[in-house]
């Protein structure tokens, strides 16, 4: 769904401040609105985005007087000793560039994006950060180009795309997002309609960390079979404060993957507590020739989870279990479950979790806007290996973070953040998997004023 990302809509808190202060994996890294979902009637004030306003003659044609043009510029520094006793590491600056035009005739228009991650350091024998392609290689290519049509409420649209969904997104917590190749029908945002919707084909995905298209079944299970996934997901909002998700993907022969999810906000005002609960749940099964894994199988993963904001504080827990079937498949983006984590997920075989996290917002009263910080653990037990049936080993995970990022002066677009993480299990090369992420992004947005 090219809805605002997942980040943009959890950076305000329930009681209208804006903290950021979830888990830092239950956000996406870049943190900002897709260029997918903006027309120039709807589009608001970014305040993650510096914009320049332009305004144009009113003769000039409204393919270049209402376009957008976006500029992320973004430096990513990632190391990881593995548990397997190597270790992985790089360093890359880049981002992207993207346009969407204006439409003509009301109805027709164009957008595209161009994506990049260059090398500025990484051994060969380090890999693996998916800060860059394979072997430590530069990442540049045409991640978006499609043509759009737009009839009301909605747009239709055909090419190279982001697809934002709970199973399907742009997992954007490295240098450059997925995208996907396909045809989609998605609801544009609108503040007075209670529902949104997006449907679609999708044939091919160019993940975060490649320079290539693939077909969907090959990112899936890596074989040379070409299948696409066809796609479907409605947000439905019945009254304030509650709100609901439904999705399901299936690909031929392979897998069928659903997902629902409902919180409710409580909505109180910001001089008291206010609390949001959740709850989702994975489904995942086997379909036709069984190509996935080559037996049938049927699994699932649930989760909630329970989150306090208060006087600039957030606190956060959250449990999930596994069937023991089969673990969660998730090639297509980050997992939406709320045990999912800077470096697991606690989505193994029959593994249950339970964690929870503590962060703080400095602008609420210590008179540092934009500095936030925090801390969130799970521990993770009773994981199996599915085809031996034999116990996996415990594990756990420490997460740290701190950001700056301010919402107005002259930095406004800048972020800077560390994350920090410490994975603990036994029966490795490593009992401890210690990984540092240093990031810097800023971003500038040029567009028309508001209609």
């Amino acid at each position: 769904m090219t809805t605002p990302s997942l980040a943009q809509t959890a950076s305000a808190s329930p009681s209208g401040e804006t903290s950021g202060l979830l888990p830092a994996d239950r956000q996406e890294l870049a943190d900002q609105e897709r260029l997918a979902s903006w027309t120039v009637a709807k589009i608001r004030p970014q305040p993650y985005m510096n914009e320049i306003y332009w305004q144009l003659p009113d003769d000039t044609p409204a393919f270049f007087r209402d376009s957008l043009v976006q500029f992320v510029a973004r430096t990513y520094d990632l190391t990881r000793d593995n548990s397997n006793g190597t270790k992985s590491q790089a360093w890359a600056a880049g981002g992207w560039v993207a346009f969407r035009s204006g439409l003509v005739g009301d109805i027709f228009g164009v957008h595209a994006a161009y994506y990049t991650s260059q090398k500025l350091f990484g051994p060969l024998d380090e890999d693996g950060t998916k800060l860059l392609a394979p072997g430590q290689n530069s990442i540049g290519t045409l991640g978006q180009i499609y043509g759009r049509a737009q009839f009301g409420d909605q747009e239709f649209r055909g090419g190279y795309q982001l697809v934002d969904t709970p199973l399907i997104n742009p997992q954007d917590n490295r240098m450059v997002p997925n995208t996907f190749g396909g045809i989609t029908l998605d609801s544009l945002p609108d503040k007075d309609r209670n529902y949104d919707y997006a449907l679609g084909y999708l044939w091919n995905v160019k993940q975060r960390d490649s320079n290539d298209f693939i077909p969907m079944s090959d990112a899936l299970a890596g074989d040379a079979i070409n299948h696409g996934a066809a796609f479907g997901m409605v947000k439905y909002r019945p009254f304030t404060g509650l709100s609901t998700v439904v999705m399901d993907y299936y690909i031929q022969d392979y897998i069928n993957s659903g997902f629902v999810q409902a919180e409710y906000d409580f909505k109180q005002p910001k001089n008291v507590p206010n609390w949001i609960v959740g709850a989702n749940l994975i489904t995942q099964q086997s379909v036709g020739a069984n190509l996935l894994t080559g037996n049938s199988f049927q699994t699932g993963q649930f989760s909630a989870k329970l989150q306090m904001v208060y006087a600039g504080w957030t606190l956060f827990a959250a449990g999930s279990a596994t069937d023991s079937a089969s673990a969660i498949f998730s090639p297509f983006g980050t997992k939406p479950n709320y045990t999912d984590m800077q470096q697991v997920s606690f989505d193994s075989a029959g593994e249950k979790a339970i964690g929870g996290s503590v962060a703080y917002d400095f602008g609420y009263a210590a008179g540092l806007p934009g500095v936030s910080t925090g801390v969130w653990y799970t521990r993770g037990w009773d994981a199996i290996d599915p085809a031996t049936q034999l116990a996996i080993p415990n594990r756990s995970e420490l997460d740290v973070w701190l950001q700056y990022r301010p919402t107005e002066g002259p930095l406004k677009g800048f972020r800077l953040k560390t994350q920090y993480s410490s994975l603990w299990q036994q029966g490795n090369a490593r009992d401890v998997q210690p990984e540092f992420r240093f990031i810097v992004d800023y971003t500038v947005l040029f567009r028309p004023p508001s209609k």
